[in-house]
Parts: structure tokens; sequence; C-alpha cells
């Protein structure tokens, strides 16, 4: 209900915020820009990056992920918007 009263005011837009990854950024600036922002705004966008911060798992043993010596990092995930949204605003 909220959403609705806030979008029948004339001129109001939605904010849409999409969080990536060093894997998914590429991906998702092609499929905004080849869907044209599927009809929103560009300025309507917001895209928070997430860090690489926690080691990669191989298996459901919890096996800690190598190549060439070094772990393999991965991003937090879904738990990572809070601070990502407290940081980039």
């Amino acid at each position: 209900k909220a959403v609705e009263r806030k979008m029948a005011k004339k001129g109001t837009r939605l904010p849409l915020c999409i969080m990536v990854s060093g894997d998914t950024k590429t991906q998702t600036f092609k499929l905004l820009k080849d869907s044209k922002c599927f009809g929103l705004r560009r300025r309507q966008i917001f895209i928070v990056e997430q860090g690489m911060g926690v080691p990669a798992l191989g298996d459901s043993s919890a096996r800690l992920v190598k190549k060439d010596e070094r772990l393999v990092m991965k991003p937090h995930g879904h738990g990572d918007i809070h601070a990502l949204l407290y940081k980039d605003g």
C-alpha cells in the first residue's frame, strides 16, 4: 500500500538497487543497456558492488578452493547488502 501511495504522486519514481559482484557486473550493465533499463530512467537505478571477502568452498564438506597455491575468494553474498547500502548511500 505504501508503494501504491508513493507511485500515485505525479512524477514519483522509485529507485531500484542492484547488487553485483566482479563476476556479474559486466553482464548486468550490458543487460541494462540492451534492455534500455527496462523502461526505468538510468538515475533510478543504483548499482552496488560486493567485495571479495570470503574463501570459496569446493563442496559440501567445506573444503577450501585453491588455485595456483592461493585461496580462491568469493563475494560475501546477500548479507553484504546492508553494509553496501550504508557505504554507498
